[in-house]
């Protein structure tokens, strides 16, 4: 039997546990095994077989409340670092302008003073970024997870984030909406 412990596989089995069932989550981990061994290749094909999987069983809102536990880090130095120039702005456009200045591993773009567009300049996922080509939309969901934690950290209040683009659906960069 081929083993599944990639933490990627680990955060998406626990993700069905919790939301689907015990059941699902084992059949899922013998159909779908991923080794921390796996190649960039493997990683890349099994990011790919997952959406299929869950395009294939689910809506939308499941598939997204799957993939957004299935996030990287918790988020927090992340927060940390932008909670730094929202609290020494005056305004959410001088927070913006402020991060914009000198931040380089992400932009945000003003909308109004709830809401911010927080965009990635080249996609970041360890599972897919090194492998040329596309993958469903449901695989970018984990993003969603994280601006959801970083940002309901920095603004001490829930969030609503929405994908808009991403750079493995096509995009030129990944864009998630931040509403507050």
């Amino acid at each position: 039997m081929a083993k599944n412990d990639n933490a990627h596989s680990v955060r998406l089995l626990d993700s069905l546990r919790r939301n689907i069932g015990d059941n699902v989550a084992a059949e899922f981990g013998e159909k779908y095994p991923l080794s921390k061994a796996a190649t960039i290749e493997k990683k890349y094909e099994w990011a790919k077989n997952i959406c299929e999987y869950l395009d294939g069983h689910y809506d939308t809102e499941i598939i997204m409340a799957l993939r957004k536990e299935c996030r990287c880090n918790d988020g927090k130095s992340i927060a940390n670092k932008i909670l730094r120039y929202l609290n020494q702005a005056n305004s959410i456009e001088q927070f913006v302008r402020a991060f914009n200045q000198k931040e380089t591993f992400a932009s945000l773009e003003y909308i109004s003073d709830n809401r911010i567009l927080f965009c990635y300049p080249e996609c970041y996922c360890a599972c897919i970024k090194r492998v040329a080509g596309e993958v469903s939309k449901t695989w970018c969901y984990c993003t969603l997870g994280n601006a959801e934690a970083i940002f309901q950290e920095v603004f001490k209040k829930e969030v609503k984030v929405t994908l808009l683009e991403s750079i493995k659906t096509g995009g030129d960069r990944c864009v998630i909406e931040v509403e507050w």
